[in-house]
């Protein structure tokens, strides 16, 4: 296969475009250079879209029931940085048309590289054999009488063509390299061991020599002989007689052997032991099948392939076992190659690069469509806040709060009401560096992925500047308002409850740490609200000279959370919870 002139010298898989084919209608998924993990909740059309490359470029079969709509057509569409692939599969008789043409940046480089001035340099011989690989790509008669000018024309001709009016040319076949290795494939430890070491001899059987003849010459050598001894009037006249009698014009019977690619060769592998035992692989579990059968493909792969699709692979394996996988699969896009995996393993889809990763799910119309991060996301700095690649594909909403007090307390005080962590209902809480980094974490989460549901938790104390950038960055989307941020207290969160419910936490700490002689009494609160100092810091001032300890932030929010009641909150962290 010739290579194009992409980054790294190879023919990859760039996008591929379905219609009609169970759930996906309209699909379309871009694919990266290296690795692609497909995610998604059962049935959101992950194996469909695998069946569909295979129909494609397997020409594996399609069933009726296969069609989404049978009154209209299944057209899969498969897009590389050199060619474009299309299938159209017709309901009546499951018909199938395949087209092809080059792809957009091939018909620019070759569009460039015939009106280029150094194409017009060459001598016209070197020019009339480039003209004629380029005829042949793009289905163009070629003539040798025919002017250089004229093939120039006629091909820039069928690029506008093929570019602009969205037409085909119909292929002779499709030689893509790739391997689908399904979730069945691994488990059946004897046929991957078969496919990995005899395929190409199955492939090439009739072709295998013995003592300098093949094995089609040994067949047909045979054969000619059945037909000589066993086969002419001589010895069966009387069927000869039959078959004239039938069919006036017939002659005589003739026999021919078609090499079929495909002969079924019955191999069996067995795995022995120090003992010269057979290791009974049925009798493992299926972890241990998809480890050899892993181990197998690792040594013995195909290595002309440049594409390989896993769908599951990560089954019934073990964590460590799981990584191994992930691992194998990083090497094979260090050696330029294409992985695309489907998988439900919360493992791996934290391991991988975010960016690597694209999200199936149905709509309401039970129609397949992909989310993926956009380009200008920050993974790092996503990482560095807690947001694993689960939070961000499968979170319905986030919160974002001003800081771990925050954080602690709606966690602590969510499952308390409900008796369910927040995280059941896929909410996350991710925490700022103070009330100024809001507004540019909103801005950051929403880049990354502008389709998650974000509610704000901040005090009441920001400045004029924060809350402009706040405001600039809401006016942004049309899925942000300022009825999603909740700010809290008069000045800051600690100050939003009873004095009842602050005496309650703070005593409670007093007795937890066995300094029951010290209490904090309504008119020490009342004081504290009335300072010019930060509430929260006037407790824990209180703390420190009453008892040489300290009550932070942090730990004042978990015992306000095992104190108060939903009448002792702010009414805006029960909206909060209303709206989640």
């Amino acid at each position: 296969m010739k290579t194009s002139n992409n980054n790294n010298g190879e023919i990859m898989l760039k996008k591929i475009k379905v219609k009609n084919f169970r759930s996906l209608d309209n699909f379309c998924m871009v694919f990266n250079n290296g690795l692609n993990v497909i995610i998604g909740e059962n049935d959101a059309g992950k194996t469909s879209l695998i069946d569909s490359m295979k129909i494609l470029l397997n020409g594996d079969p399609i069933d009726l029931d296969d069609f989404r709509d049978e009154s209209k057509d299944v057209i899969i569409e498969l897009e590389t940085n050199d060619e474009i692939y299309k299938m159209t599969i017709q309901p009546e008789g499951l018909k199938s048309i395949l087209e092809s043409k080059p792809s957009k940046e091939k018909c620019e480089k070759i569009h460039c590289e015939i009106n280029s001035e150094e194409f017009a340099k060459k001598n016209e011989e070197e020019q009339r054999e480039i003209i004629n690989e380029y005829c042949r790509t793009f289905a163009v008669i070629y003539r040798s009488n025919v002017k250089i000018e004229t093939l120039i024309t006629n091909i820039n001709t069928k690029i506008e063509e093929l570019t602009e009016n969205n037409s085909f040319i119909e292929p002779k076949e499709i030689g893509y390299p790739i391997s689908f290795l399904g979730s069945r494939t691994f488990e059946n430890t004897n046929s991957f061991f078969e496919n990995a070491f005899f395929k190409e001899l199955k492939q090439n059987i009739w072709n295998h020599e013995i003592e300098n003849k093949s094995i089609k010459d040994y067949l047909t050598t045979e054969i000619n002989k059945f037909k000589d001894d066993a086969l002419n009037p001589d010895n069966i006249p009387k069927l000869y007689e039959s078959l004239s009698e039938f069919l006036p014009d017939f002659k005589k019977i003739d026999v021919t052997i078609e090499p079929n690619p495909k002969m079924n060769l019955n191999i069996t592998v067995n795995l022995l032991n120090s003992k010269n035992q057979k290791i009974s692989l049925e009798k493992m579990g299926d972890g241990t099948n998809r480890r050899t059968t892993m181990a197998i493909f690792k040594h013995k792969r195909d290595k002309d392939d440049l594409c390989y699709v896993f769908d599951e692979p990560d089954t019934h394996l073990h964590i460590k076992a799981q990584l191994e996988i992930f691992n194998l699969f990083k090497d094979l896009t260090k050696d330029n190659k294409q992985v695309i995996i489907t998988t439900h393993s919360p493992f791996l889809i934290n391991e991988v690069n975010p960016n690597d990763i694209k999200l199936m799910f149905l709509d309401s119309n039970n129609k397949s469509n992909v989310k993926s991060l956009t380009e200008d996301a920050e993974p790092q700095f996503l990482n560095e806040i807690g947001i694993t690649n689960l939070d961000l594909f499968f979170t319905n909403k986030l919160i974002i709060v001003e800081g771990e007090s925050e954080q602690l307390f709606l966690h602590e005080f969510y499952h308390k009401i409900y008796s369910l962590p927040i995280s059941h209902h896929f909410v996350k809480i991710v925490k700022a560096e103070g009330i100024t980094d809001i507004p540019n974490f909103v801005r950051i989460i929403k880049n990354a992925f502008s389709n998650i549901n974000i509610f704000i938790v901040m005090d009441n104390d920001a400045n004029e500047n924060t809350e402009n950038k706040l405001q600039e960055i809401i006016d942004q989307y049309d899925d942000l308002s300022q009825d999603q941020v909740f700010r809290l207290g008069e000045d800051e969160f600690e100050d939003s409850f009873t004095d009842e419910v602050l005496i309650k936490s703070i005593n409670d700490y007093l007795d937890k740490t066995n300094e029951t002689d010290v209490r904090i009494t309504s008119d020490d609160i009342n004081r504290m609200r009335d300072s010019s100092e930060k509430f929260s810091k006037d407790i824990d001032r209180f703390i420190k000279s009453n008892t040489h300890k300290s009550l932070k932030k942090p730990l004042l929010a978990k015992y306000l959370a095992n104190n108060a009641n939903k009448e002792d909150v702010d009414e805006n962290i029960l909206k909060l919870f209303e709206l989640i």
